[in-house]
């Protein structure tokens, strides 16, 4: 097996002893407490995967009913059945993954599996690097929630065009091919995969008053790049205007226009961070989100993130 952060490891194991096949899922995938159950008489497993530090591609095949508990931290996993039946439980919320449907799995807290006779693929992308590339060392992804059909096309595009280059292990891949191919899975994920943002733990509480102002703050976020207002807000919210006024200023000491305006600098400022400085300018990232005076926006941004939206799109690499 190759040093994992100088170049490609490669590893494939195989059996029918369940024991053996507990042993190396628990070490590989931080699976915990397991109970099995055999659903025919001869149990089948298999492993397969190349990987590096930031990251790598596998495929799993375990021919048993398993329950059990996983936890991960330092990767974010993106798996998708191909076979068989997989259902994930988080928050006490429970999601069966469809087959060909690839999901982030929960990272950071302990999450429960129930598989039946299972075929997975999964990619682990390094989270170091993923949140880099994302600009945001708090970044995450919003666990258990099923791409857009751009994301998924995207996502499946960059499986079909990346994967059989990487797996080849009879041609080396250098660095910069090996970071490429990993900065193109990872910017795909970003890009695909629904992303958990940090204003949910901003609103504590489980009133009807909070569970309005976070129905206010879901549609700011899903549609801050469109023409909206307070008019708007407050209904998606259920709120009158002077309500939501009244809510926002109690919890965030806000008011919806400075709200709005928060959210779109995030917003081009995370587009900034990604885009490629050939391709977009800062004034078209600034009207996608709703800034049509340029210097009003700039000096907007340099006010919030300490630098200039130029500076952002160059630090691009």
């Amino acid at each position: 097996m190759h040093d994992r952060q100088s170049s490609r490891w490669f590893r494939r194991l195989a059996g029918t002893d369940v024991d053996d096949a507990l042993a190396f899922f628990a070490a590989d995938y931080g699976l915990r407490t397991p109970t099995v159950r055999r659903t025919s008489a001869s149990t089948k497993w298999d492993f397969a995967g190349v990987g590096d530090g930031r990251m790598s591609l596998r495929t799993s095949r375990l021919g048993v009913d398993l329950h059990c508990e996983s936890f991960v931290e330092d990767a974010f996993v993106i798996a998708w059945v191909r076979s068989g039946s997989s259902t994930m439980t988080a928050g006490g919320e429970s999601v069966d993954l469809e087959p060909g449907v690839p999901v982030v799995l929960p990272t950071e807290s302990v999450y429960e599996i129930h598989q039946r006779d299972v075929a997975l693929s999964v990619v682990h992308l390094d989270r170091t690097f993923v949140t880099g590339l994302a600009g945001d060392p708090a970044f995450t992804f919003d666990p258990l929630r099923r791409p857009s059909a751009d994301g998924m096309r995207l996502w499946r595009s960059t499986v079909q065009q990346h994967s059989s280059r990487w797996l080849d292990m009879d041609h080396e891949l250098d660095e910069l091919a090996r970071r490429d191919i990993a900065e193109a899975f990872s910017s795909a994920a970003l890009r695909a995969f629904p992303q958990r943002a940090s204003w949910r733990s901003s609103i504590a509480g489980n009133g009807p008053e909070h569970e309005r102002l976070r129905r206010a703050l879901e549609f700011v976020h899903a549609h801050a790049n469109e023409a909206i207002g307070t008019p708007e807000i407050a209904a998606a919210a259920g709120l009158s205007a002077r309500g939501l006024q009244q809510s926002l200023r109690r919890h965030l000491d806000q008011t919806p226009g400075e709200l709005l305006r928060e959210v779109r600098l995030e917003g081009a400022h995370t587009d900034l961070r990604r885009a490629d400085r050939d391709e977009l300018s800062v004034a078209e990232i600034a009207r996608s989100w709703g800034f049509g005076h340029l210097g009003r926006f700039s000096a907007a941004y340099r006010s919030r993130f300490g630098e200039l939206p130029s500076e952002s799109l160059r630090s691009r690499v």
